[in-house]
This record gives structure tokens, C-alpha cells and sequence, in this order.
């Protein structure tokens, strides 16, 4: 309603105006007109004016020659076209609705609210060992800000670090700030530079030596001083022929070890003694030929206790006892190679294999336990009186014996420094002996010939069973037969029985 009156107003005004105006335009054109009209022929030119918002519009004559104007057909004004727009408040400024008149652009504003003022935030910045302590409001809604209540600067707080120098390092003082972790440094010391320590590598038969230098306070270091190598100094051994291998002559480096043969023997075969084991009534005996050499041995030539005449045809047949092996460890010290052959046997020559329970123990009292699952027991890394225990696979002990190792080694004394040698002359070359020829393969002896069946004595003869001669042979032979036909007959003797009592 505001609106429309105001608007109202305006456009009255502007007719009263245009009205006044054109009266008196009126009355000057005319008066122009007739003072004009004495000397000039008029040729009007027509000019159509649109009425504004706040003026009339009308028709416009003006005429070309003279200039003389004139003006009729009037319309009123149109009056403003005016849009709205709300300006919504602010922090600082307030609020109203903006009127544009859409024709002209006149405007005009009318407030509707007044300034909010601002909502302030305030933080706190706290001062620092260089920059200074403040407080900041900030307008959470139009971000101004401004601040206030400034505080001084703290100032540095160092702390002191003193660091020594290194062999390729200053030294120097690193101060720090405890507040701000600010860091300087002053009090520059120069670098120590090495100490240097020679340790010497003497050379082997195929490498040259050489000195190694370390520093001893960062183990800096570096190798120079080489020189050329020794060369092999070979120590030779002479390793008999036994039995069944060959000899040979070995040739060692008494300085590393490098090794090769010459000089193969053939093996010298065996050489036996002859054992006797007399038979038992429970056993038969029969003669052992041991080698004096390596212990190889063979049975030949078993016999019986004796002929215990005919054996009756047994009621049942007899069957033999099962035989329980009853073994007994035999062991032989080979001092020489430094170790122990040892052996499980029954006396029916079953040799029982398996694993033992070994334990060392020195002069010193010192203990070394092991599980050996072969016949040799090697000692050859001890020293002095050792007593070595056997026990089986359940713990139980079956043996103890004492043998003889090398002698303990004695703590060498701490030598003096070696005076540096010359530079030793490159040694010649070692000449690489020829290979040598494949070994002939030793004849295998002949098995022993089984002597000629002699004829049955009326009696044995017991010097010749004794000895184990060919009235052993014609004896066991005899006693072969006759278990033969008591067999035999023992069988056909249960046939018979069993036979008579499937009759009853």
C-alpha cells in the first residue's frame, strides 16, 4: 500500500511538471512562431519523443531551415518499474530492501534490520624463545580479526654438547635449545688423524703375504707390503703293503697339506696261524686260521667229541633245542692308527650288529659321550691314558678298557717377533709325478683241497683227533652219515607209531 501511494506521488509530480513545462514551451515556441513566421517559410520535421517514468513524451517539429521548434500530442508519464532485492545484515553493516526501478535505474533502500556485531573467537598464541605472545579474536562469522595483549619474547635456552674428534671428524661444542630445538655449533677442534697398527701375514706355498694396517681408535685399515709365496715342502711317507691293499709312498706339504702318491707296492697276501679249537660233546671243533697281519680268518677241518655207537629209533621224533645266541665283545687295540677294533660274537660265529654307547674319558677327568655303529672306536684326536665304556642300545655296560693315546700337546711359549725376511726366491715348481699304473688285483688263495676219504679205523685215534688230521676228517665224515640214517630212520619210526594209533 506504501508503495503504491509513494508511487502515485512521484508520477503526479513528474505530470504537474512536464505540464508546467510544456505551458510555457507553448507559449515561447509561438512567440518564436510568429516572430519566425515573418521571414520564413517553415518545413517542419516530425519527432516522435517517448513519454520516461518521471517526463511526458510529445511530438517535436523542428523546422530545417529556421530551427523553430513547436511540440503537441502530450502523454503522461509512464511512472517507475520498480523490482525489490533483500540485502540481508551484516557484522557491520544492516540490512534493507534495495528498490531498482527496472526502466531508469532510479533506486531508493529501506532498511528491515539493524548490524549483528560480531562473534569473536579468541586464541591464545603463546610467545616463543623469538617471536612474541598474543592474543586473536577472530569473527566466526566475517572473518575479521584483530589482536591484543602482547607478551615478550622468552629468549634461547642452550643446552651444551661437547663432541670429541674422530680420526677423520672435528671436534666441536653443539648447542641446543631445550625450548625450541634451535641448534648452533662453536669450538671447532680438528680431526686426530689414524694410529695405525701392523699385523703381518706370512705367506703359504700358493698365496703371497701381505701386512694388514688398522687403526686403533676406528678400525679404519688397509693391506699393502705383499710378498710372493713359499711353495710347497713336501715331507714324504712310506706306507706299507698289507695283506690285501698296496703300498704306497705319500708326499705331504709340511706346511699345507697338499698331497699326492707314488711308488705302489703290491699286497703281500696273508700270512695264517693255525688254532685249534677242540670239539666238546655239546660242540664240534674245528681249526681257525688267523692271519698275523690283519686277524682275517676261516674254519676247516671240523671234527666231533667221539662216535657214541648206534642211536635207537626214537618212540617220538626229537626236535632240536633252538639256538640262543650268547655274545661276547672282543676288542683288539690298534695302537698304531690309534684305534679300537671292536666286535660282538657269539661262539656259534654270529656277529651282531648295531649301534654302542661310547664314553670317553681322559686323564683329566673330562667326559666325552658318542654312538659308534661301526667296528672301529677312533681315538686318535685324544691325548694321554683314555678309558673308554662300552654299553649296549639299553644303557647297559658291557666293557671297560684302558688305552694309550699320543701325548698331550705342551703350551708353546709366546715367540719373539721374526725379524722380516728378505724377499724368499720363488721356489721351482714341484715336478707332478706321473700317474701311476692301475695295480695288478692279488691272487685270491686257493680254497684248501678236502683230503681223500680215507677207510674207517676200527678205532679213532685219539692223538690224530687231537691234531686235527685227516683221521678229524674220516671222523666227522662218519658221524655225518650216521645222524643221516638216524634221521631217517627217526622219521619213518614216528611214521609208524602215528600209524598204530590211528588202528586203536
Amino acid at each position: 500500500m506504501t508503495k503504491t501511494i509513494k508511487t502515485t506521488i512521484v508520477t503526479l509530480a513528474a505530470s504537474a511538471a512536464l505540464f508546467l513545462t510544456g505551458f510555457m514551451c507553448m507559449g515561447f515556441t509561438s512567440a518564436s512562431a510568429a516572430s519566425a513566421d515573418e521571414g520564413c517559410n517553415h518545413a517542419y520535421e516530425q519527432t516522435e519523443v517517448s513519454a520516461t517514468c518521471t517526463e511526458q513524451g510529445y511530438t517535436k517539429y523542428t523546422c530545417a531551415d529556421c530551427g523553430d521548434e513547436k511540440k503537441d500530442n502530450y502523454t503522461e508519464a509512464k511512472g517507475h518499474n520498480y523490482t525489490e532485492s533483500v540485502v540481508a545484515a551484516t557484522c557491520t553493516t544492516a540490512g534493507y530492501t534495495l528498490y531498482s526501478c527496472a526502466d531508469c535505474g532510479n533506486t531508493y533502500t529501506e532498511q528491515t534490520e539493524p548490524a549483528k556485531g560480531h562473534t569473536f573467537e579468541v586464541v591464545v598464541v603463546p610467545n616463543t624463545c623469538t617471536h612474541k605472545g598474543y592474543t586473536t579474536h577472530f569473527c566466526t562469522t566475517c572473518g575479521y580479526e584483530y589482536n591484543d595483549n602482547y607478551t615478550d619474547e622468552i629468549g634461547h635456552d642452550y643446552e651444551n654438547k661437547e663432541v670429541a674428534p674422530t680420526c677423520t671428524e672435528r671436534g666441536y661444542t653443539e648447542h641446543n635449545c631445550t625450548v625450541c630445538d634451535d641448534v648452533y655449533f662453536d669450538n671447532y677442534v680438528d680431526a686426530l688423524g689414524h694410529t695405525y697398527e701392523a699385523v703381518i701375514t706370512e705367506p703359504t706355498c700358493l698365496e703371497g703375504g701381505f701386512t694388514t694396517y688398522t687403526c686403533l681408535i676406528c678400525d679404519d685399515n688397509y693391506v699393502a707390503d705383499y710378498t710372493e709365496p713359499n711353495g710347497h715342502s713336501y715331507t714324504e711317507t712310506v706306507n706299507a703293503a698289507t695283506c690285501v691293499t698296496y703300498g704306497y709312498t705319500d708326499h705331504v706339504c709340511n706346511d699345507c697339506g697338499d698331497r699326492f702318491v707314488t711308488d705302489y707296492a703290491q699286497p703281500q697276501g696273508h700270512k695264517y696261524l693255525d688254532v685249534l679249537v677242540p670239539a666238546t660233546p655239546d660242540s664240534l671243533g674245528y681249526t681257525r686260521h688267523i692271519c698275523v697281519n690283519c686277524n682275517y680268518s676261516y674254519l676247516s677241518d671240523y671234527v666231533t667229541s667221539g662216535d657214541i655207537g648206534y642211536i635207537p629209533e626214537p618212540e617220538e621224533p626229537v626236535i632240536p633245542e633252538i639256538h640262543k645266541h650268547a655274545y661276547e665283545i672282543q676288542t683288539m687295540d690298534d695302537s698304531e692308527n690309534m684305534s679300537l677294533i671292536v666286535l660282538r660274537i657269539c661262539n656259534c660265529g654270529d656277529v651282531k650288529n648295531g649301534y654302542f654307547n661310547v664314553t670317553f674319558t681322559d686323564e683329566d677327568g673330562n667326559v666325552t659321550e658318542s654312538k659308534e655303529t661301526g667296528n672301529k672306536i677312533d681315538y686318535s684326536a685324544m691325548f694321554g691314558t683314555i678309558t673308554i665304556t662300552f654299553a649296549d642300545e639299553n644303557g647297559e655296560q658291557i666293557k671297560t678298557l684302558t688305552v694309550t693315546a699320543k701325548e698331550k700337546l705342551v703350551e708353546p711359549t709366546e715367540p719373539t717377533e721374526p725379524d722380516t725376511p728378505d724377499n724368499p726366491e720363488n721356489p721351482d715348481e714341484p715336478n707332478v709325478p706321473d700317474e701311476p699304473n692301475e695295480p695288478d688285483i692279488p691272487d685270491i688263495p686257493k680254497e684248501p683241497e678236502l683230503p681223500d676219504e680215507p677207510k674207517q679205523p676200527d678205532e679213532p685215534n685219539q692223538d690224530i683227533t687231537e691234531k686235527g688230521g685227516n683221521g678229524v676228517a674220516v671222523a666227522l665224515f662218519v658221524i655225518l652219515i650216521v645222524l643221516a640214517i638216524g634221521g631217517v630212520a627217526g622219521f619213518i619210526a614216528f611214521k609208524k607209531i602215528k600209524a598204530k594209533k590211528a588202528q586203536k
